[in-house]
């Protein structure tokens, strides 16, 4: 009951937001309308499809790391890989976080039992959300310092109680071992504290990556960024990408990303671009998740 409630309001949230889009898409359409596919446009768009597919090697890689750490079957990293490139495209039809669904039920077919797969699409969702929020919340801060949105005061409170976090980490850690004896592997064995930080990097590369693009397609439009506007633009990715990850009727976080990402790129840059800029990227995004398939998705 409460996974078609929250089914169901994802899909409203994301039908409102493509409502949305719309119309910021009519509002804006003589900037639509004016763009012009150069030759400069068109590399931009084909080498940010390139540049998403190969990001998406370094999420296969990491989801390799993960289960081979936790399951006793051998699966060569090619069959892995092609079984995560197919499932990629289930977050489209029938819709968000099937993708997850999909890869547990083909390797479960193949013997691996429900637990290491539950445990290990757990830590895959972690690691992607840990590593989004990073680069949201660095962004965001060096963001608000260089422009000045942040005060001295803010920053200081901003240190204290990141500090008083990491002072009660020894206890978190205690807790999480007492209340989730699962845990135990994960927050004990060398081995996979090791896996962990191998992927977490992935992760962070596959969003420096896709927030590169993002910038790339910004200044081909834009024709100039300042450094502070960068910042601000990855964060802003990030943040869309989390509140789209989190949506569970939204195929791919469809509409919700595109507002976030048109709400915050026409505060920063002032220059009603946001919705063009959002349309292309998601066309990047797709394609580079079809052309990842194609490349990646052959059993051998």
């Amino acid at each position: 009951m409460l996974k078609k409630l929250l089914t169901s309001l994802g899909s409203i949230v994301a039908i409102i937001s493509l409502g949305f889009i719309s119309q910021q898409l009519f509002a804006n359409w003589h900037k639509v309308d004016n763009y012009q596919f150069t030759y400069a446009a068109i590399g931009t768009l084909i080498l940010g499809v390139f540049a998403y597919a190969g990001a998406s090697f370094f999420l296969s890689s990491a989801w390799y790391q993960i289960l081979s750490s936790l399951s006793t079957h051998s699966l060569s990293v090619q069959f892995i890989r092609s079984i995560y490139a197919r499932s990629q495209i289930a977050k489209y039809i029938p819709g968000n976080v099937m993708h997850i669904a999909s890869r547990h039920i083909s390797l479960n077919r193949l013997g691996i039992s429900h637990k290491p797969l539950a445990l290990a699409s757990l830590t895959e969702i972690i690691g992607l959300v840990s590593a989004a929020s990073t680069f949201a919340v660095i962004g965001s801060v060096l963001f608000g310092i260089r422009g000045e949105y942040i005060q001295q005061q803010q920053l200081y409170y901003g240190l204290a109680v990141s500090g008083i976090f990491l002072l009660f980490l020894p206890i978190i850690f205690k807790v999480s071992l007492r209340l989730f004896p699962a845990s135990r592997n994960l927050l004990v064995n060398p081995r996979l504290q090791r896996v962990l930080l191998r992927t977490y990097c992935e992760y962070l590369l596959f969003f420096a990556i896709a927030g590169a693009i993002l910038v790339g397609l910004v200044f081909q439009v834009q024709g100039s960024l300042g450094f502070n506007n960068i910042l601000a633009i990855i964060a802003c990715f990030s943040i869309s990408w989390l509140a789209g990850f989190i949506a569970p009727g939204a195929p791919s976080g469809i509409g919700i990303r595109e507002t976030i990402l048109v709400v915050s790129l026409d505060k920063i840059l002032l220059t009603g671009n946001g919705v063009l800029i959002a349309i292309l990227f998601r066309l990047i995004t797709v394609a580079g998740d079809v052309l990842f398939f194609v490349v990646a998705g052959r059993r051998e």
